[in-house]
């Protein structure tokens, strides 16, 4: 028995490693791979890592492997630091950005996300969706996440030949589009059977001792198509005298076969998960991209604002020295009498209002370079928060030709921007999404086929002839009576040897077809109203009349953003003009008003007046500059040509790491 129950063991591992290595080379997808469309990686996937199948058997069993993102900053962040200081260029701010950011950092997930999504689609699951990907209703039966199943049934298999369902034979194994299902049963039984008569077996009960073993493998395509294969056979020793062989070898081969033709049928029906799942991927780099260019305009912006912060503090410190200097020229003259005591009250006022000023100027600074700090950091550890921010850019001036023309920066904008990529895939997964209902609107129709040959073999008992005075009656010696059947007991024959065989025999006639079982079929069934079809076929069209109007809703949006982005920019230009202008114009009051206060032809409170003004107005200026900075970056954003402007690499962004060599202040060569 040990030795038959090895050798069946030995048979179903080879039979299942050869149709699995059958499958991996049948298993195509019909539609080949677009021209220019760089095909995803199997297994390489950022953020996790598949296992084989092959050579490590027991891969597909064991978890994945996920990378653990790291959580201390990068090192261009420490190399930045000098002194106490953090010199930071703009350049050096974005690629901070890039490898630090923890936006980012959330948003990269989403690639290994639509990845993992790919790999489930690809086993014949449902996808779980990605940020920006339109998910329809319409294709899932029950609850969201349940996925449509292949509309030809799934096939199962089993041994013995004993009728069939739907072009199956039944309780052995099922299979789904893609992932191949194999498996082994093996069971044992012993029985004794108490029997009323001894004519069938010569013997009053019987002992039976059954060992069986049944390998089996199923896989399904995206056609539609369900296969199961398989064999079952069984060992069965017996205390019966009549069994021809004992113990006997039954074996059975089986090969289903079950095809639909309308329902279920074809790669559109069953692969619209895997045809969504590849534009998820692209969708999800969408995403990623656009959450990239928002941080970086976010960062720049804050740069931009921290240079107008720092240009802010020298405004107030020149305020400040301004009136501490009168203040000082209105002491000594009140000492030598030329002047009266409550103009040094009057410009005390003025020197502690600056100062007030400056204290403000200085915690805004303080405060903008907290935000950046932590925009630029995974964590603000204690070299960083120590460290104050040394802007060494400077804020952009106005050039001719600075933006394109409005007419050509909408047609950039169409182009970069990511929403509408965004949109424009949603609607190409909504297509899937119509194809594959629009299927299910058919009536089901399989055609199925079965073929189950049979052998039997087993030890057979050689028998001698009957004593003398007998003869042989149902197989055994009995006595003549008067009549037949004899009324005598019968006397078993004696054996003289035994005919070995068993399974190598009996595998021989499975195989030959010396007892072949064909059986083939059609089912043909259809719901006499198909409300559900029609609902979901409805809602799915609605779906992408819906999106269409979102799409053109975002491309109006896209369009208004860059007429918003192109009218601040306009106005900044205009404001930095006036403000040079103001500024000038304070100065040259000041001036003057200093020279008349010194020949005793103005007053201090004229004086103070003409240095607020210049205070004013250089603050005026440096916030004009700055917002001509940031009206730059917003446009930046709106046409989504940011990344360009500043060098920026998505395989950089995405894998968290810059490899441009970094401007380091004081550096040779910088």
């Amino acid at each position: 028995m040990k030795t038959t129950c090895l050798r069946w063991l030995v048979v179903s591992l080879v039979l299942g490693v050869a149709l699995t290595a059958w499958s991996a080379g049948a298993q195509q997808s019909p539609p080949s791979q677009p021209a220019g469309t760089a095909a995803p990686p199997k297994t390489a996937i950022l953020g996790f890592q598949a296992n084989e199948s092959f050579p490590n058997v027991l891969g597909p069993y064991q978890a994945p492997t996920v990378s653990a993102p790291p959580m201390s900053n990068s090192q261009l962040l420490h190399s930045l630091i000098r002194e106490g200081k953090l010199f930071l260029s703009v350049d050096n701010a974005i690629a901070l950005t890039l490898e630090n950011n923890l936006d980012i950092a959330v948003a990269r997930y989403q690639i290994p996300f639509s990845q993992a999504d790919l790999l489930r689609s690809r086993s014949g699951g449902a996808i779980r969706g990605v940020n920006g990907a339109f998910q329809s209703s319409a294709l899932f039966a029950g609850a969201v996440g349940a996925g449509l199943s292949s509309s030809g049934g799934s096939t199962t298999a089993s041994g013995g030949g004993a009728g069939f369902s739907g072009g199956g034979a039944k309780n052995a194994g099922s299979s789904s589009c893609c992932d191949p299902f194999a498996g082994v049963s093996f069971g044992w039984d012993r029985s004794t059977t108490p029997l009323g008569t001894t004519v069938l077996t010569g013997v009053p009960f019987v002992t039976q001792q059954t060992t069986s073993v049944t390998p089996f493998y199923a896989q399904g395509f995206l056609t539609g198509t369900n296969l199961v294969v398989g064999m079952t056979g069984f060992r069965q020793a017996t205390t019966a005298l009549t069994a021809v062989y004992n113990p006997q070898v039954p074996t059975t081969m089986f090969l289903t076969v079950n095809q639909p033709l309308l329902q279920g049928f074809g790669y559109r029906a069953n692969a619209v998960f895997i045809r969504q799942a590849k534009n998820d991927v692209k969708i999800a780099d969408s995403t990623f991209r656009q959450q990239v260019i928002t941080t970086v305009g976010q960062v720049a912006t804050l740069y931009y604002t921290l240079l107008s912060d720092k240009e802010q503090v020298r405004v107030a410190q020149q305020a400040v020295a301004y009136a501490q200097k009168l203040l000082s020229d209105n002491k000594k003259q009140v000492e030598i009498g030329t002047l009266a005591p409550i103009e040094v009250v009057r410009a005390e006022s003025e020197v502690a209002t600056d100062e007030q000023n400056l204290v403000v100027a200085e915690t805004t600074y303080k405060q903008d370079q907290e935000r950046l700090k932590t925009a630029l950091s995974k964590r603000v550890d204690a070299d960083l928060a120590a460290a104050d921010i040394e802007a060494t850019d400077k804020l952009p001036e106005p050039q001719e030709g600075d933006i394109p023309p409005l007419p050509e920066a909408l047609k950039i904008a169409a182009k970069n921007r990511p929403e509408i990529e965004q949109a424009e895939l949603n609607l190409r997964n909504q297509e899937y999404t119509i194809q594959a209902v629009r299927n299910r609107l058919l009536p089901s129709l399989n055609v199925f086929a079965s073929y189950f040959p049979s052998g039997l073999s087993g030890n057979q008992s050689t028998q001698g002839p009957c004593p003398t005075g007998t003869i042989i009656y149902a197989g055994a010696c009995v006595t003549p009576g008067q009549s037949y059947p004899p009324s005598i007991q019968p006397t078993p024959r004696p054996v003289v040897g035994v005919q070995s065989a068993g399974l190598g025999q009996a595998l021989t006639q499975t195989i030959h077809g010396n007892y072949p079982d064909y059986s083939f079929g059609v089912n043909l069934s259809f719901p006499i109203r198909n409300r559900a079809a029609q609902a979901d076929a409805a809602r799915a069209m609605l779906e992408e009349r819906e999106l269409r109007s979102m799409e053109q809703r975002q491309v109006n949006q896209v369009e208004q953003d860059v007429r918003n982005a192109e009218i601040a920019v306009t106005q900044a230009k205009a404001q930095i003009e006036a403000a040079k202008k103001a500024t000038r114009l304070a100065q040259e009051t000041l001036d003057a008003e200093q020279k008349k206060f010194k020949l005793g032809e103005s007053t201090v409170f004229l004086v103070i007046q003409a240095q607020r003004d210049l205070v004013t107005a250089q603050g005026n200026a440096a916030k004009a500059h700055a917002t001509y900075a940031q009206a730059l970056t917003t446009f930046q954003q709106a046409t989504a040509t940011i990344l360009e402007k500043y060098n920026i690499q998505i395989a950089d962004a995405k894998e968290g790491q810059v490899h441009r060599p970094p401007n380091i202040p004081g550096t040779p060569g910088q």
